[in-house]
């Protein structure tokens, strides 16, 4: 079942995000990406522009106040209609304990995961109330969390504590826009090998050695299956909470 025609990808340059766009590209769906590096972004849509623009991209910070508003605005402009799907994969990650983080990282972390996200979850939420009361049109939000956001981690609880609170604003919204035809879903990975982990500054070699004693870890196409199985349940079923762990992982 193809229930949306029009996917937005928050965080599409990298990961997870970068997987799903592809993906959604391969299904048929024209999709909105955001992120912060222009040469992706300009890349992917030039690649798939041919015969017609099948893609189109936002440059600019998740935590920006009209992150999600200029995505919707794009693909009004590009494609003449909005996305009746927001995927939110964009986020970062930080290293660390309490006592071992670098306390200089803490705001940025919370500005992106957290208020960046309570941004866009807004943003969508407003973009698809309009429509709710007189469209047969189901609309899906998606949000990534992770399993470090239902399970405490001794080893990342700074991290965690952005994704606990991602779990609540998750289902909070959930409950506020389910009689409105809109769905609202976390989906909360294990260990997925992808740039997340450089790009957050983890030590590798432990990574590497993590890897060996609880992997093969997921790739960043084990979680967009699941997104998928979320995006294409008929308009009157809702997966509202996933979590996906590699085998081996013990927590």
């Amino acid at each position: 079942m193809k229930n949306h025609d029009i996917v937005a990808i928050s965080g599409g340059t990298s990961g997870i995000g970068r997987s799903l766009a592809e993906s959604a590209i391969e299904r048929g769906s024209r999709v909105v990406v955001s992120g912060r590096r222009g040469d992706r972004i300009h890349a992917f849509c030039e690649t798939h522009s041919t015969p017609v623009p099948r893609a189109c991209g936002v440059v600019s910070d998740a935590s920006d106040s009209d992150h999600a508003n200029r995505i919707f605005d794009e693909s009004q402009r590009t494609f003449g209609a909005t996305p009746t799907a927001y995927v939110l994969c964009a986020g970062r990650g930080l290293s660390g304990t309490i006592t071992t983080s670098d306390e200089t990282q803490w705001e940025e972390l919370l500005r992106v995961n957290l208020l960046g996200a309570m941004r866009q979850l807004r943003a969508c939420a407003e973009r698809f109330n309009p429509s709710a009361k007189t469209s047969t049109q189901v609309r899906d939000i998606v949000v990534i969390g992770s399993t470090v956001g239902r399970v405490i981690s001794a080893a990342n609880p700074v991290y965690g504590a952005t994704k606990f609170a991602l779990h609540s604003l998750v289902e909070s919204l959930r409950q506020e826009m389910s009689s409105r035809n809109t769905r609202v879903t976390l989906i909360e990975p294990g260990f997925v090998k992808t740039e997340f982990q450089t790009r957050a500054g983890y030590d590798m070699e432990r990574f590497s050695q993590m890897e060996q004693e609880q992997g093969p870890f997921l790739a960043a196409v084990d979680v967009v299956e699941a997104i998928w199985f979320v995006l294409e349940r008929p308009p009157h079923v809702h997966i509202d909470d996933i979590r996906i762990r590699p085998t081996r992982q013990r927590v």
